[in-house]
């Protein structure tokens, strides 16, 4: 062996060594200073854990000197001492005495650290309410953050708890009126509507929203521009169909460029997840594929009105409901058609009357009719979200309690007599299926009499009868079910065929509003199928069916 190739060996032995014992001591250094920071702060936990020190209140209205050990081990400043932070001021007693006497934190303060960080966040707190209404030095980042307890912050889909806790934040100002009463320069707590009366489904929003959600600057990334309560956002922003929320739920979204990992240790994520999601990933090659896109999903346990609809089969629907009018409009012009060929006339015929429907059943007909069009209408401003969002949410759900208190008197009403109306009589079904089907689409171009008239023990033809039956057995029991488990979501399934229950539900009802608005528009052109134009339409004005008959 040459000694060129033993002095290569000796360094190479000497570069091993080094970083074996750099790879030692970085493995064995945090549990060491972890084990310091908690010897140190024991004798300062000691104290600030007590439950007694909770009613001591200092020159800051929201400093709070209770911490629990628990809290304050599992916050992001846990591995730190507590001098690390607080200093005793020079020429003291230090710590022993109480109150202690603190030396200036100018050095120790978030910006001390964060500063780089921070600079977009302090930049927006600098613009918001807070800084502007509240006294120069009483609002700092430890008036909303406690670096005793905080965790890392979550800017997009935050947990229940995350939101329970940010919220929390918020309220601890807010609800403690002699603390708002300083902060604010006097004014009150109680002018505050803390529970947000004004806002439909208060409670619901208060559970799935954060403060900053609503109170922040909409194209203020940092969430820190606090605006004042008049500038709030409103409720499109969020439920349009076009809202950065809405999108995400269900769209692919471009994000920038970025290689698996490279996001690893930047704080912006939780590293532990983000690693086992890295390691899922299947290996293609030694190049790896960028990430560029979150893959969306169609159906979300997340369900929020107005942004559960699909550009592309609300665009199907238009089409075929376009057509479905349009041959609407062709059989009612084959009949205007058919009568100036034939050159039909009345003149010689009597008119023949029935007194069929009742007051009670004119006044069920109309408020029913009221009710569904409202509904329809409000529904449509809702999915596609107009102006005035929180007016139409009102709107629809008193029309639709409505029309569930319209359809149990309907029920026992068909309970108490007026159900045989809707009783088939199945004997000879398929003949009468016929002659009635033949003549809406042949025998009325040809002024041929109707194959079947109402009767106090029939009302309706064979067609309207299995009609009828059909929507007001079925889908309006499914519409008022499903409506009601929109208004009280709490009750929604979580899980239904093992899809999502909430947008299972919303989806539903989306369908059904659909087939009710087909209905409808059916009902309106089949109004005009009597004697006359407005025949039928009259009859549920005075009560009498009319009908035509030759002398």
């Amino acid at each position: 062996m040459t000694n060129l190739s033993m002095k290569h060996q000796i360094k190479r032995g000497l570069l091993f060594a080094i970083l074996l014992f750099s790879q030692v001591y970085a493995w064995a250094a945090p549990p060491a200073l972890s084990v310091t920071a908690s010897q140190q702060n024991q004798s300062c936990l000691s104290c600030h854990s007590d439950t007694d020190i909770h009613s001591i209140v200092t020159s800051k209205a929201h400093d709070k000197l209770q911490l629990s050990a628990e809290d304050y081990q599992e916050s992001v400043h846990g591995g730190l001492p507590c001098i690390a932070c607080h200093q005793s001021a020079p020429n003291s007693q230090g710590f022993d005495a109480t109150p202690h006497q603190l030396a200036p934190q100018q050095n120790t303060s978030c910006e001390g650290c964060h500063a780089v960080m921070l600079h977009d966040t302090i930049t927006a707190e600098n613009a918001s309410v807070h800084q502007q209404k509240i006294e120069q030095g009483q609002f700092t980042c430890t008036a909303c953050h406690d670096a005793h307890t905080m965790s890392s912050g979550v800017i997009s889909n935050p947990s229940k708890t995350q939101i329970a806790k940010s919220n929390q934040t918020c309220i601890n100002c807010h609800s403690r009126a002699g603390v708002y009463s300083l902060l604010a320069k006097g004014k009150s707590a109680t002018k505050q509507d803390l529970a947000h009366k004004m806002l439909p489904y208060s409670e619901q929003h208060l559970a799935s929203l954060r403060c900053i959600d609503c109170h922040v600057a909409a194209n203020d990334e940092t969430l820190h521009k606090i605006l004042p309560a008049s500038q709030a956002v409103t409720c499109e922003q969020c439920h349009s169909n076009s809202a950065l929320l809405t999108q995400r739920q269900k769209t692919d979204i471009a994000l920038f460029p970025s290689t698996p990992g490279s996001l690893l240790g930047k704080g912006l994520f939780d590293d532990s997840q983000l690693q086992k999601k890295l390691a899922s990933l299947p290996v293609t090659g030694e190049n790896t594929e960028q990430v560029q896109t979150v893959k969306g999903t169609l159906f979300s346990n997340t369900y929020m009105i107005g942004s559960n609809g699909s550009n592309h089969w609300d665009k199907l629907y238009v089409y075929a409901l376009m057509a479905f009018i349009g041959l609407l409009l062709c059989h009612g012009v084959g009949r205007v058609i058919g009568n100036k060929l034939l050159k039909r006339s009345h003149e010689n015929a009597s008119e023949d009357k029935i007194y069929l429907y009742t007051l009670l059943v004119r006044c069920w007909h109309w408020l029913n009719a009221l009710c569904c069009i409202t509904l329809l209408v409000s529904g449509i401003a809702l999915h596609f979200v107009t102006q005035r969002f929180a007016t139409w949410v009102n709107i629809h759900n008193i029309a639709g309690l409505t029309l569930c208190a319209i359809w149990v008197l309907f029920i026992i009403a068909a309970l108490s007599g007026n159900g045989h109306h809707y009783l088939v009589r199945w004997r000879g079904i398929s003949a009468r299926l016929y002659r009635q089907t033949r003549y809406y689409l042949v025998g009325i171009f040809r002024d041929e009499p109707h194959p079947e008239h109402p009767s106090q023990q029939s009302k309706f033809n064979i067609l309207q009868q299995l009609g009828y039956i059909g929507i007001m057995f079925a889908l309006v029991p499914l519409l008022i079910v499903s409506g009601l488990l929109m208004l009280f979501p709490e009750y929604s399934p979580t899980k239904i065929f093992g899809w999502p229950g909430k947008q299972i539900i919303a989806y539903l009802h989306y369908a059904l509003a659909l087939i009710m608005l087909m209905f409808v528009i059916v009902h309106l052109y089949l109004c005009t199928t009597g004697d006359s134009l407005g025949a039928l339409i009259k009859g549920m004005i005075d009560g009498f069916h009319r009908s035509k008959k030759m002398k």
